[in-house]
């Protein structure tokens, strides 16, 4: 039973008394009261009803960063699988050295024996001794 139902039998009981308020004090003091009654329970439906509201949307927005989450941690996965497994370019990483930071390399930066770092707009030439890249800084 909710808290409007149990105030409409409060006020069906008092009803049934036929209480008059504009004689009796105790009936006016109890007219009133259920009055507030009433529209404590009304106002509790309504923030019921707001509630459920919040939870089907904090459901529908749980839903959709977990959606999100998927596709950006799935989509980085398999972006890493498929830079592993391309046959036709080799990629690899190197250390700037004017800045430290890691520089992806391709065949066409190989090809050119230079490297353009993008950080801190140093250029470096590749050099290969023993098939490792060992770079040396030029200008």
């Amino acid at each position: 039973m909710t808290i409007t139902e149990k105030v409409a039998y409060i006020q069906g009981l008092y009803d049934g008394l036929g209480l008059d308020g504009e004689k009796s004090g105790e009936a006016r003091i109890l007219s009133e009261v259920l009055d507030v009654l009433r529209e404590v329970g009304q106002q509790l439906e309504s923030m019921d009803t707001a509630m459920d509201q919040f939870d089907q949307e904090l459901d529908t927005l749980g839903d959709t960063v977990a959606d999100l989450e998927e596709a950006v941690f799935d989509d980085e996965d398999e972006e890493d699988a498929d830079f592993g497994d391309q046959s036709d370019e080799d990629f690899f990483e190197i250390p700037c050295p004017t800045c430290g930071e890691d520089l992806v390399v391709d065949d066409e930066a190989l090809a050119a024996g230079v490297v353009d770092c993008p950080v801190c707009g140093g250029k470096f030439a590749l050099s290969f001794d023993d098939e490792e890249e060992v770079p040396s800084q030029d200008e």
